[in-house]
Formats: C-alpha cells, structure tokens, sequence
C-alpha cells in the first residue's frame, strides 16, 4: 500500500534553490505562481467572472472561493509534463458542475455519499447541511459524479440532512471496500482509491467487524490525516502509548498530501462521538487524556 508516498521528475526543487510557498507547499514559489497563474485563467475562460488571485486561492466577483491546496499537492506527484492537464481537467470537472447546479433531490438521490470534513474548511457552516461529530468534524452530503465530487455544504440545493442524511450514509456503505493493513502497534490503516476513505469512520463499527476487530469495550482511536485514509487502534492495553505516536505522525504526514484533512488522532466513544486528544506545539506531540478518553483509559485500568 503506497500511502503518502511522493514523486517528483527528480529529487531536487523544479526551481534550484527556491524556497517552499508559504501558502501552497510543497510547491516551490516559482511553481506556485504558475498554478495561480494558469488557474486564474482557466477560471475565466470557463466564464467564473472576476476572477481574483489570492495565495492559497481564487475568488470570484460574488466573493465564492475556489481553494488551490489540493490542486497543488496533487501536482507535487505528478511529472511536470501532467501539469498543464491536470490543471485543465480540475478546471473541466468544476465547468461541469456549474452545469450541474441546478440538480434536484431526485436527479442525484443514487448518487449521495456521506463525506466527513472539517468544519473550519468550510466555506460557511450551515448546521441543517449536516451533523459535528465532535473534535472540528462534521458530515456532509456529497454528489460522487463520475468526474467530480460535489459537496452539499448547504440546505439550499437539494435540501438539508434531513433530506439527504439516509441516502448519502447509504451511498457511503456502498462503495468497495477499502484496502487494509495492520501496522505496527496494532494501528489499522484504511486506504480507498475514491473520496470518502476517511469518511469510512462513519461505518466504522462495520469496517471494524469486516476485519475481524469485533472486541471494542473501551472504544478506539482514530486519524484521518486526508480524504483517502483512515487509521484505528482499538483501545485496549498499554500498546495505546505507542499507537498514539504512530497515528500522529500519519496524521502529520497527511498535511501535504490531496484532499488533507486534520492531523490530529481522536478518541471515538463506543456511541460514535469524537474527542480530539492531540495538540501540537512545533514538532512536539501532547496526548490530553480527559473527558471520555480518561474514563476509557481508566475503564482499561491504564490509568488510576
């Protein structure tokens, strides 16, 4: 399994000697021009109007941003030749759903997913749009069109949760299964080739079972360092120690891959809720062990 691995036409910086974006790493700056260079006009010539530059991102003349973090990370593992097509296949995929936007409930009802994402990711929080689960995650719902993904990140298109909620969460459960592997300590590691790879901790009862962790009387832990991995460890004995560092460096790992999404590991209660149990100062790790998290750990008789 290839997870966060990255390639470039070779080992050293496209530009010899220029430093990392300060908004778009782990482009260089000179690279990094060039997306937003190249993305401002591909912008336009779809018909975005006003189309203005920002350093992580576009915004338009009715103030709608367009993030360019993905973008750049994915071209950071790609040869330099893709570029160019990458960049103007991303640009086609959001032409289509302008297209597309006028959809109704039943037009996309079989095509719903249930999508985790960060909350201070979202261009604005509508509470109808979906539920937290705790910890700065929340769900939404997403249209999985065959060359895009589309999230619902209001009640205004097809309606709210309550609409949506069944058929995307029945959406999620229907994708292939992920890809499997155990890693050191016990730490479960998940990798799905679509969207919703960390999403999979909404099913993770399911996910868990199908991989024959049926034993979780003390919860388990959880990261979901970018869109396409989930990590678990089931709490269990003193290995948790270990487990934790682990998870947090996958969590860190993530923060330069596609579709990243929080590095921090989460203790997730035998009812489904999330508790953030990480905090970073620089390179330094803190677990906080309170809350639920504590009251397992002393369930586990881990701690006094």
């Amino acid at each position: 399994m290839g997870w966060f691995s990255r390639r470039r036409d070779d080992d050293t910086p496209a530009q010899s000697g220029d430093a990392p974006d300060d908004a778009l790493a782990p482009l260089t700056r000179a690279d990094a021009d060039w997306l937003r260079g190249v993305a401002a006009e591909a912008f336009a010539g779809i018909g975005v109007p006003g189309v203005a530059v920002r350093p992580d991102h576009l915004v338009d003349a009715d103030g709608k941003e367009y993030g360019l973090t993905n973008l750049a990370a994915i071209l950071a593992q790609q040869d330099r030749g893709q570029w160019q097509s990458v960049v103007d296949g991303h640009v086609a995929s959001l032409a289509l759903a302008r297209e597309r936007a006028g959809a109704t409930y039943d037009e996309v009802a079989d095509l719903l997913v249930a999508r985790v994402m960060v909350e201070a990711d979202l261009p604005r929080v509508v509470p109808a749009a979906g539920p937290q689960l705790g910890g700065g995650l929340c769900v939404r719902a997403a249209i999985d069109y065959p060359e895009a993904v589309s999230i619902l990140y209001d009640d205004t298109r097809v309606g709210g949760w309550d609409v949506t909620g069944e058929a995307a969460l029945a959406g999620l459960r229907t994708l292939p299964a992920p890809m499997h592997e155990t890693l050191d300590h016990d730490v479960h590691l998940f990798e799905a080739p679509d969207f919703f790879g960390a999403s999979r901790v909404l099913v993770h009862d399911e996910l868990l079972d199908s991989v024959g962790l049926t034993d979780r009387p003390f919860g388990t832990l959880v990261v979901l360092p970018s869109r396409a991995f989930l990590a678990v460890h089931v709490l269990r004995d003193a290995t948790v120690v270990h487990a934790l560092h682990l998870m947090a460096q996958l969590g860190k790992a993530g923060e330069t891959q596609p579709g990243t999404m929080s590095p921090h590991v989460y203790y997730r209660s035998t009812d489904g809720t999330l508790q953030q149990v990480t905090q970073y100062t620089d390179d330094k790790v803190d677990v906080v062990v309170d809350g639920a998290f504590a009251r397992a750990m002393h369930d586990a008789r881990l701690i006094d």
